[in-house]
């Protein structure tokens, strides 16, 4: 079955646990604001807080590309970008028009379980959206995506279903519905016809193994950012603005700077310029913070040893336990 439960509804991300509760929401919110669902459902809830997913427990059942118009990019644009994409997938594929865009839904012939082989999901989808101009995002554990047959104020228009292969015939004719159609229902991403798909992911990913290093011109794949740009959790941006931080939250703050800066991809499978740049990026944030002991000679030293020590940064039950959050910021929240 496609739509399975729990899953979470609405951009406040209220838990779902059945097909009678996420028609109501569709009922009640649908003509007043935006309907969104999870893209993914869970296998359960979190302990102690049984109104909220335990993201941990993610049921991965397809990959997800979200294409939108622009005043750079018009549709004709996007629909090109699309139809791209459609040569190159080879699951049951299903398209909804958002009003503005289109979402792309590949689904596997066998869910996947955990946010650890997210990485590898993440990875398939951008490498086979490579070069599209008008890509605005990908899946992710956590992705709320627009539900199908619902309106949507902001835009006045319908998210409405639509057949791939009339698209993919002619994608610049194909006239979009203006409103939706129960003869297209049949290729709804969550409600539609039963799975088809021979698209196999783990397959996928045992062919296509992350690579040792990247190229350089592959700047796509991973672009290093600036470590201004990284959100941080709530609690690690307040533990290390005091004068003098503990020791073990300026390990954490590095580890999660890298962690964001090579967008979760191995720190094995980066070139070590790559890494120099993380590491700068991640230097000279430091310097502005004020620290009492700053030292930009250590600070480079310890950096440079962290992140090319440590893969991954420390969870959110590593902030609770050690009493730097309270379970209500974002990033203990999401449970990642």
């Amino acid at each position: 079955m496609l739509l399975s439960f729990p899953r979470e509804i609405g951009l406040r991300r209220r838990p779902c646990s059945s097909r009678a509760v996420y028609d109501t929401y569709i009922d009640n919110i649908n003509g007043k604001a935006s309907c969104y669902t999870s893209l993914y459902s869970f296998e359960r809830m979190r302990p102690g807080k049984h109104w909220k997913v335990d993201v941990n427990s993610v049921i991965m059942d397809r990959a997800w590309w979200d294409f939108d118009s622009s005043d750079q990019y018009p549709i004709d644009v996007v629909k090109h970008d699309v139809y791209c994409l459609l040569s190159r997938l080879k699951g049951d594929v299903r398209i909804v028009a958002t009003g503005r865009g289109f979402h792309v839904h590949e689904l596997f012939s066998k869910p996947v379980r955990g946010v650890a082989i997210s990485k590898h999901i993440d990875r398939y989808q951008r490498k086979i959206a490579r070069g599209l101009k008008t890509l605005d995002g990908v899946g992710n554990p956590q992705k709320l995506t627009r539900i199908p047959d619902t309106y949507n104020p902001k835009r006045k228009r319908w998210s409405v279903n639509i057949d791939p292969k009339q698209f993919q015939n002619e994608p610049l004719k194909y006239d979009i519905p203006k409103f939706p159609s129960k003869e297209l229902s049949k290729f709804d991403p969550f409600i539609g016809m039963e799975n088809r798909s021979t698209f196999d992911i783990i397959k996928w990913i045992s062919d296509n193994p992350a690579p040792k290093s990247f190229i350089a011109h592959n700047v796509e794949d991973v672009s290093i950012g600036s470590a201004l740009d990284v959100p941080l959790p709530t609690c690690l941006d307040k533990a290390i603005h005091v004068e003098n931080p503990r020791h073990e939250i300026r390990v954490a703050l590095a580890q999660f700077l890298s962690q964001n800066l090579r967008w979760f991809v191995s720190k094995d499978a980066m070139s070590s310029d790559q890494m120099n740049l993380i590491a700068d990026q991640i230097c000279s944030y430091i310097s502005t913070l004020n620290w009492r002991d700053y030292n930009p000679q250590t600070t480079h030293r310890n950096v440079h040893y962290i992140i090319n020590s440590y893969d991954n940064s420390p969870s959110p039950k590593w902030y609770l336990s050690r009493g730097y959050c309270d379970g209500n910021c974002w990033f203990c929240e999401g449970g990642l």
